[in-house]
């Protein structure tokens, strides 16, 4: 995904791009047993814009995931939605000398070097950011008993959960007056 800074209208631009599911693969290499697949092709629709040499991109990214839940362990399917906005200015010639604090729209801002912007990488992150660090089936899902391992959607178990962390055993007894 490269755009010649010249070739964006200033009145807007948009693209919209298919890629495989192994897209990403590259840059999920170091993972050692991913809970997630990307199912089908990842969708990509960006609008981009000019004023000047600064191009302002808008994306919006979807993509079919089969996901295995934190808490139960069973598989399931949702559709990952992203939407975000960016801008890239031309690299400047010297960074600041000293320390400069960052304001709000400076983490929206990336840099381009010569007369093209190459979307590729910014997009893949929006895409890895989207990935949530604990997916679950559903927001109240109940998980498996720790003690029995039985799914706690499916069915209730009859374990005793009157176990209390030894390193909590003194609190047991503790009021507050």
């Amino acid at each position: 995904m490269k755009f010649r800074v010249e070739d964006i209208p200033e009145g807007g631009r948009e693209e919209t791009f298919t890629q495989d599911e192994n897209w990403l693969d590259d840059r999920l290499t170091g993972e050692r047993e991913r809970s997630f697949h990307f199912v089908g092709p990842i969708s990509v629709r960006l609008v981009l814009s000019r004023s000047g040499k600064i191009v302002t991109v808008k994306s919006r990214i979807e993509a079919r995931v089969d996901w295995v839940c934190a808490r139960c362990l069973e598989p399931f399917s949702r559709t990952l939605k992203s939407e975000y906005t960016i801008s890239l200015k031309p690299r400047p010639d010297s960074l600041p000398p000293e320390e400069v604090e960052l304001r709000r729209e400076d983490l929206e801002t990336e840099f381009y070097v010569g007369e093209e912007v190459h979307l590729s990488p910014s997009v893949q992150d929006q895409v890895l950011l989207a990935i949530p660090q604990k997916a679950l089936c559903r927001e109240e899902c109940r998980g498996l008993c720790p003690k029995c391992g039985k799914n706690l959607n499916r069915e209730a178990c009859h374990c005793q959960n009157e176990a209390v962390d030894p390193r909590l055993e003194p609190l047991k007894n503790f009021r507050v007056n």
